[in-house]
């Protein structure tokens, strides 16, 4: 008999969450790939974006989630992360883009990384479906999403952090929180396949 891995059951997974909720709970997960992406190279390990979303459908009632995604500007950058964008979208998420910007680290020595803050878009989205959710899921150990954690509270709603243990913010680390890395078994990209993260 095939073993089945407790955390993918309903009953398993609600067991690891910080926080009660009902099966007919309303979840909406707003996930900010900036604050994932360089963490999972750190790490040596992707998410599989696509067991990722099955595992949250399975256990949760997922009423949105959304992925928001930094695109670069030209080359086959652009045309490897608008792939990812298209599969994204096909298994279930809804993807948020903007350009990414050049951020000169040393001007002297033209060193410079391309980043992307979406910050304030991921908060204006989070209070705009509020009122729809029970609880929001926000995937990133930034601690800049303390002051939406508190608004959340206030209008009595619930909110987790489901995010990566390395480098996690204390903020983060004192609120309710899931560390991926608990579930690496479940949603680690194996092989090279259509729900690789780019880069």
């Amino acid at each position: 008999m095939k073993k089945v891995n407790k955390l993918q059951t309903l009953k398993g997974f609600r067991d690891v969450l910080p926080i009660k909720i009902s099966p007919e709970a309303k979840v909406g997960v707003f996930i900010d790939e900036a604050n994932l992406f360089y963490i999972q190279k750190e790490l040596g390990w992707k998410i599989d974006w696509q067991k990722f979303i099955d595992l949250l459908k399975k256990n949760l009632n997922i009423k949105l989630i959304r992925y928001y995604l930094g695109m670069p500007l030209s080359g086959n950058s652009k045309i490897k992360n608008l792939k990812f964008k298209t599969k994204l979208e096909s298994f279930g998420y809804t993807v948020i883009t903007k350009p990414l910007k050049k951020i000169y680290i040393n001007k002297k020595l033209g060193k410079y990384e391309y980043k992307c803050n979406f910050d304030v878009e991921i908060a204006i989205d989070t209070t705009k479906f509020l009122k729809d959710l029970d609880l929001v899921i926000i995937c990133s150990s930034d601690s800049d999403f303390v002051a939406l954690r508190d608004y959340v509270l206030i209008n009595k709603k619930k909110i987790l952090f489901l995010c990566f243990e390395r480098k996690v913010s204390w903020e983060v680390r004192r609120s309710k929180n899931l560390f991926l890395e608990r579930f690496r078994a479940i949603i680690e990209l194996k092989n090279k396949n259509p729900g690789k993260t780019p880069g």
